[in-house]
């Protein structure tokens, strides 16, 4: 009985709902909607110390809107892109006034309500550093030491102001109360968040906040060694890359951890032998590839299947350019080795496979060797080269000029690709991050004030991209995009 009761308490108010018919004669009101528009873009880019600024409208007449701004660090699964930032409120005011106060990638959120409900709206907030982004000229000034020189590129807002990119010098001491960089700078390179400057005389390589640039820390070779004076810097923009390496005219290579902030042998190389150059690049299929070069005994070491252990190891080629005069050496986008000399009066450019060692011979895997019959004199050890995958070519500087060489294919050209003033050498050159574009930046040593200047060219084209940057550096030791 206990249960009929219940059941048939429960079923009443859908026999009434059943037979009940709505005779109001009142007017049907829709539920009103706020509908937010604000003088802000989805996404926002802002210097550090900037407000975010949102100024809103919304189409809703009463007073009952509550507002509720958070913000928190942009945080995305890799893997699901599930967006799971962990937001903090900031302002419960219609508008938006807030001063930033720390770099990254932000995202921010607006939750509007009334007894009705309530709207959501998001923003991406970019908080840049002035020095986020952009080229950068570590220079020699006359007098010897460092000195930097960059120009930011623009933010879309600042191209709808009509901003133009210029560039800003002297900025390792504009970031720095006034403290210089050291004597004789000789390389730069960006490591994941870190920039380092090395500076050979001075036997130091200063360690900076990639994006501030002010400095973090110096690392002094004169205390691991009073006799290493570094002349190379070998690394890699990852944060996978956790040693710095660099050789001296006076013998050895010296590794800087960069995790511990030391400095020690790197005893995978000889430290009797006087390398006297280096180059390296990132590689796809490892991390980096480096080549030491000895001139005085004409050996290439590299690192490949040493068949004296059946190993990974730097060794010398197998000895193969001994009594050659090693012109110039750098590696395509595979790994291999190539390597331009002169042997007995002959100029021969000779490539060999990643792993250095053939296994069918157990000597030196040449994939090819042939001789250059032309132009052999405008490429030269001082030419200025870059290597360009996407074209197999590569880039070289005689004088006033570059050349462009499909190394694979054909003789040097003799045909310049771009031609510069005439008063203006060749420094260094690099390539935008989609090698694109190459950067040329030259010295000029009859030009008034500031002698450095930077020029761009479509790398496919060799059309001159926008106006020359005349003036605007010290003598360019190294130029580069700086990512974010």
């Amino acid at each position: 009985m206990k249960k009929f009761t219940i059941i048939s308490l429960l079923m009443i108010p859908f026999l009434f709902n059943g037979c009940y018919q709505d005779d109001s004669t009142l007017d049907i009101k829709d539920i009103p909607v706020i509908q937010i528009t604000g003088n802000a873009h989805d996404s926002i880019n802002l210097y550090l110390g900037d407000n975010i600024s949102i100024q809103n409208q919304y189409s809703y007449e009463g007073d009952d809107i509550r507002w509720q701004w958070s913000l928190g660090k942009y945080t995305e699964n890799a893997i699901s892109h599930e967006i799971t930032t962990t937001f903090k409120e900031i302002s419960t005011e219609a508008n938006l006034e807030y001063k930033t106060t720390e770099l990254g990638h932000f995202y921010l959120r607006l939750v509007a309500s009334n007894q009705y409900g309530s709207t959501i709206k998001y923003y991406h907030i970019f908080v840049n550093s002035e020095f986020e982004e952009g080229l950068l000229i570590l220079g020699k000034r006359e007098d010897g030491k460092g000195s930097l020189a960059f120009m930011k590129t623009l933010t879309p807002e600042e191209i709808a102001q009509g901003l133009q990119p210029q560039f800003r010098q002297n900025l390792f001491a504009y970031t720095n109360d006034g403290e210089e960089l050291g004597e004789d700078p000789i390389d730069c390179d960006k490591v994941y968040n870190k920039l380092y400057i090395m500076c050979g005389k001075e036997q130091k390589m200063y360690q900076l906040d990639a994006k501030s640039f002010q400095l973090t820390h110096v690392f002094d070779f004169s205390m691991y060694d009073s006799n290493f004076i570094p002349q190379d810097m070998i690394s890699y923009d990852s944060r996978y890359c956790s040693e710095i390496y660099m050789t001296s005219p006076n013998g050895g290579v010296a590794k800087v951890q960069i995790a511990d902030l030391e400095i020690f042998p790197y005893t995978d190389l000889p430290q009797n032998v006087k390398f006297s150059r280096t180059y390296d690049r990132p590689n796809e299929f490892s991390s980096q590839v480096i080549a030491f070069i000895d001139d005085e005994n004409s050996k290439i070491y590299a690192n490949g299947l040493n068949p004296a252990d059946f190993s990974f190891s730097y060794f010398p080629c197998h000895n193969y350019f001994d009594g050659r005069k090693i012109i110039q050496v750098f590696f395509d986008v595979d790994g291999n080795l190539i390597v331009y000399s002169l042997h007995e009066n002959q100029y021969l450019i000779t490539k060999i496979g990643s792993y250095l060692t053939s296994f069918e011979t157990m000597g030196l895997d040449i994939l090819y060797e042939k001789e250059c019959t032309t132009n052999t004199n405008i490429f030269t050890e001082n030419s200025v080269i870059q290597v360009n995958d996407p074209n197999s070519c590569l880039y070289f500087s005689h004088q006033n000029k570059v050349y462009k060489w499909s190394y694979n294919q054909s003789d040097i050209p003799s045909t310049p690709f771009i031609t510069l003033p005439a008063d203006e050498t060749i420094k260094c050159m690099n390539q935008s991050i989609d090698q694109k574009q190459l950067y040329i930046a030259t010295y000029n040593s009859k030009r008034e004030g500031l002698k450095g200047s930077l020029y761009i060219y479509d790398g496919d084209s060799g059309a001159a991209i926008g106006t020359p940057y005349i003036g605007i550096a010290d003598e360019p030791v190294k130029v580069m995009y700086k990512e974010k």
